[in-house]
């Protein structure tokens, strides 16, 4: 099978630079991964025997490679994964041109977006070049490959990020810069909830919704209303698609 170029310049950006640990009450062992969407080219990459070629993943297909292995998207492809274990289901989603390297106990993002949904508590530690950082929470929340380290944004839920001397509290609709000489990430800033759900291909691209669905668009309206305060109106809709639209009108 011939490959598509763009897959293999999305793995040449597997390299040792970002990376983090999956702890707490999962276990490797328990943990059935499945592909829940697959849209365009999407591959899975054995990294314990270098020789294998890549391979496509299609709907429905479970993941019974052995660790380590890498997923990856190509241009204007976007997957799925779904996570089953004792503590119920978790989703993973990958946006386009993107990699994501799964190790034993370690991933590695090197490239590209990524979303993740899960409604019990899950603890992570992530690695920036020489700097730890851990992150504990339940929710929905996006990640981004910078090239200064990871732009994080909890859509919804709890999330706590740092290390042992500082940490801090994410809440719904803020978005914290992480790197290697700040741990514990940015001061948070404020994002259009609204707005990012309605126009985010890791939300929209697929033909599902997530189940944590009805809890991203109460956040979202919660923060319509703390935003009300500050403006003369609030008008919105949803839409036949069940997207939530707001529109603002300012003060003069």
């Amino acid at each position: 099978m011939r490959l598509p170029q763009h897959f293999f310049q999305t793995l040449s950006y597997i390299s040792l630079c970002v990376a983090y640990s999956l702890y707490g009450s999962e276990k490797e062992s328990s943990r059935i991964l499945s592909v829940s969407y697959a849209s365009g080219s999407c591959f899975l990459q054995p990294l314990s025997r270098t020789e294998l070629p890549p391979r496509k993943l299609s709907l429905s297909k479970q993941i019974n490679e052995e660790r380590p292995f890498a997923l990856g998207t190509s241009r204007d492809s976007l997957l799925e994964i779904k996570s089953s274990d004792e503590s119920g289901f978790s989703f993973i989603r990958i946006g386009n041109e993107s990699a994501l390297e799964l190790q034993d106990h370690h991933q590695l993002l090197h490239k590209g977006a990524i979303l993740f949904s899960h409604r019990h508590t899950k603890f992570w530690k992530f690695i920036i070049l020489d700097s730890l950082t851990e992150m504990r929470g339940r929710g929905t929340w996006m990640m981004e490959r910078l090239s200064s380290g990871l732009k994080v944004i909890l859509l919804e839920g709890k999330l706590s990020i740092g290390n042992s001397i500082q940490k801090q509290e994410l809440s719904s609709g803020e978005l914290v810069i992480i790197s290697s000489a700040n741990p514990k990430g940015t001061k948070p800033i404020k994002v259009d909830l609204p707005l990012l759900l309605g126009t985010s291909r890791l939300i929209n691209g697929f033909p599902t919704t997530l189940p944590s669905n009805s809890r991203l668009f109460s956040a979202a309206q919660v923060q319509a209303l703390k935003l009300k305060k500050k403006y003369d109106a609030l008008v919105g809709d949803v839409t036949e698609e069940k997207k939530l639209q707001l529109w603002t009108v300012p003060k003069k």
